[in-house]
């Protein structure tokens, strides 16, 4: 938690949730440090997008207030965070973020629905690995906006220009 509050300025809540259980928050905690530190085969504005979609996807307030605040820090434009539930007819995505946007939905849709062609564009463009990489990412993004769905965890502020409201 004292890592959490020096890097953030506070702690995140789903920590704090996570704490109830010391196992479900050391083995949480050491896969986000895990995925931090190694996971870097794609853009990070792709992998800021997938993780947005997702949330958005599974309607996660928190996750779309804390992503929005990751993405804009990692260079996504207002716009892009602002048109991220229209991305299909808003201009400020490329061919690329639009294909990792689908990606991201089809994933977090129930039963997932990704079509062969989508996936063929994205390992020409990123590589097997960059591929293993956004499907895992997009499937740990689903693990935390569904539990802190759950969980009822709700936006702390963290972002200026969010991606809310939700509606996928």
């Amino acid at each position: 938690m004292t890592y959490a509050r020096l890097r953030y300025g506070k702690v995140p809540e789903p920590l704090s949730r996570w704490a109830e259980h010391g196992g479900v928050f050391w083995a949480w905690s050491l896969e986000e440090t895990l995925v931090e530190a190694t996971w870097r085969s794609m853009p990070r504005r792709l992998r800021d997008l997938a993780v947005l979609k997702a949330a958005s996807s599974v309607d996660c307030p928190w996750c779309l207030d804390f992503g929005s605040h990751v993405g804009a820090a990692g260079g996504l434009r207002e716009e892009q965070l602002q048109d991220l539930h229209r991305w299909r007819e808003s201009t400020a995505y490329d061919e690329d973020e639009r294909d990792v946007l689908a990606f991201a939905e089809g994933i977090s849709a129930t039963p997932v629905m990704v079509d062969d062609a989508l996936v063929t564009r994205l390992r020409s463009r990123h590589g097997e690995k960059g591929l293993v990489e956004l499907t895992a990412l997009v499937a740990l993004e689903n693990q935390r906006s569904r539990f802190n769905a759950a969980m009822g965890v709700l936006p702390q502020g963290w972002s200026r220009v969010c991606a809310l409201p939700t509606s996928a």
